[in-house]
């Protein structure tokens, strides 16, 4: 085995799902970014958890201002439009070629591209002593997904400009 610095660890976790993050500003302007630090974090209620740079981001501030965002998850067929969200220029959604649609419970916009949509309200925000990231939960107050959507399709990121699409299914025993 060779020694891995800590502070590189966490590159060790991976894949992660890729997924574009939805937001509206209290005036209706809307925003999308890509994020790979995300998982489900309750059943019950369901909940999930957004790993995001911990800066007042516009995604953060929207969140925090509206207690709302959509996660769609990224595909294969849009993946080039949603990473070109991550860019810093004025009109990066119009210029990405995604289209926004108007989602089912919540004002955030969804991504009509998502094949697997998922509309959240805000449950808390927590900064963690140091940590970069801010730890957004979110609970799932609406869920859609395309029947025809293969597995294969979802985009996982392995880091920087590296991505995986999945390959083999492994089917496990578990013993509870």
């Amino acid at each position: 085995m060779q020694k891995v610095e800590p502070n590189q660890a966490v590159r060790l976790l991976y894949p992660r799902l890729t997924v574009l993050v939805t937001t509206v500003n209290p005036a209706g302007e809307a925003n999308a970014a890509p994020y790979s630090w995300i998982a489900p974090v309750s059943f019950v209620p369901p909940m999930l958890y957004l790993g995001i740079q911990r800066r007042e981001t516009l995604t953060v501030k929207n969140i925090r201002r509206t207690k709302e965002f959509v996660v769609n998850v990224v595909t294969k067929d849009w993946a080039d439009k949603a990473i070109a969200c991550e860019a810093k220029i004025p009109d990066k959604v119009e210029k990405s070629g995604i289209t926004l649609r108007e989602s089912r419970k919540v004002k955030a916009p969804s991504a009509l591209e998502a094949k697997i949509v998922l509309e959240c309200t805000l449950k808390d925000i927590i900064e963690t002593g140091q940590a970069d990231h801010f730890l957004v939960i979110g609970e799932i107050v609406h869920a859609e997904k395309d029947e025809s959507m293969q597995d294969s399709e979802i985009v996982l990121h392995n880091t920087g400009s590296s991505f995986f699409l999945p390959g083999e299914k492994l089917e496990l025993e578990r013993r509870k």
